[in-house]
């Protein structure tokens, strides 16, 4: 005894399939103890995968590999990074900027005038006598010793010295 059975399939796409383009057509196939099987039926992933996408979709993406390939940016993505690296390259700058004054002892100039040393006179007093009233005169004798390159605070008579103005 025979039998017929009915297997819906695509037809292919291309310029042969003419007007019959995504239309589903029926092929016969004998079944029956003397005949070969059927090939066993996709599933239905790769039946999708092998139809043409119909007009106006999109076709299904290929899967992701498992490896991932170079980084990819996007415009902000980009934008966001420069704007990084610049505020990182300002902030170090400042950073290093205000560490470089700080290590130099960096100080706005002074305007000087040479005073020279009488006798009975000493560092304090050269120092009381051109400071502003009101002036702390710890920081003009420190001023004044920067100023000469003094490494202590005696003083010699006639010794002539840099002083800031008052």
């Amino acid at each position: 005894m025979s039998a017929l059975t009915v297997h819906p399939a695509a037809t292919p796409a291309g310029p042969a399939a003419g007007s019959h383009r995504g239309r589903r057509t029926r092929h016969l196939q004998l079944v029956g103890p003397d005949f070969v099987a059927p090939a066993p039926a996709r599933a239905p992933q790769e039946v999708a995968a092998s139809r043409p996408a119909p007009t106006g979709t999109r076709a299904p993406l290929p899967a992701r590999a498992t490896q991932t390939g170079p980084l990819r940016l996007t415009r902000r993505g980009r934008r966001v990074l420069a704007a990084s690296a610049f505020l990182c390259a300002a902030v170090f700058s400042v950073a290093a900027g205000t560490w470089a004054g700080q290590a130099t002892g960096a100080t706005a100039p002074v305007e000087t005038t040479t005073v020279t040393v009488g006798p009975g006179e000493s560092l304090w007093s050269v120092a009381e006598a051109v400071a502003v009233p009101g002036a702390d005169v710890r920081e003009v004798v420190t001023q004044i010793v920067g100023l000469n390159g003094l490494e202590s605070t005696d003083v010699r008579v006639g010794q002539q010295l840099e002083v800031p103005q008052g």
